[in-house]
């Protein structure tokens, strides 16, 4: 540890630019994912609700086909079941739902690792490059302050350099965080317009129920 510390911080700052770029790779693919993958609800939902209105299955089964986004996929899930009842629905669709979160949630730890520590990984380096320094003053005959105020300087580098990494990591996962949130609360909201149109479609098939007459004998 001595020796790592004499070394300086040097490999600690290109550490923080690999970690720097790997975000940076995560940040474009989850943001070309989601775009890709965007869901329009207005026009969706204005098709859809006729078709769950009148039962029309084919009709609705064709629009979520038509649709790639995760929202459609997993009410697909669900009308796919809509035969054998609304237990069946909803636990397809909640399985479906589930495959979801963890496909969309797929890099996103590694920016929310990446941003509570890259502040703390440059912190360290910057201990290194001041442990350096004071080795570097030590060695030196006759003081050499002007050396070693230049030493800290260069170590107070590797802190700002991780609070660099951290900050842009931190937000972007904050953003696609809320971005899975909306998802999953978009998808259980289309599924709950499904289990009431599969309730309907029960109610409407069981048998009359004959209430008693009042006053008449038993």
């Amino acid at each position: 540890m001595l020796n790592l510390a004499i070394g300086g911080g040097t490999w600690v700052l290109w550490l923080l630019i690999v970690l720097s770029v790997i975000s940076v790779f995560v940040m474009v693919a989850k943001a070309l994912t989601f775009h890709r993958l965007r869901f329009r609800e207005a026009p969706f939902l204005q098709e859809l609700r006729p078709a769950l209105e009148e039962h029309d299955w084919p009709q609705a089964i064709s629009l979520c086909e038509s649709t790639p986004a995760p929202e459609a996929q997993v009410l697909l899930a669900g009308l796919q079941q809509a035969e054998h009842g609304k237990e069946a629905a909803n636990e397809v669709m909640e399985a479906e739902r589930i495959r979801v979160s963890l496909e969309l949630s797929r890099g996103l730890n590694f920016l929310g690792t990446l941003g509570a520590n890259a502040p703390f990984i440059g912190l360290f380096g910057t201990v290194l490059g001041i442990i350096h320094a004071f080795k570097d003053l030590a060695l030196e005959e006759g003081g050499g302050g002007p050396a070693v105020m230049a030493g800290i300087a260069e170590a107070l580098v590797a802190t700002a350099v991780g609070l660099l990494v951290a900050i842009p990591a931190v937000v972007m996962y904050n953003y696609f965080h809320n971005r899975l949130h909306q998802t999953l609360e978009r998808s259980q909201r289309l599924g709950r317009f499904l289990l009431a149109s599969l309730s309907s479609t029960a109610q409407s098939a069981a048998p009359p129920v004959e209430l008693p007459k009042i006053g008449a004998r038993r």
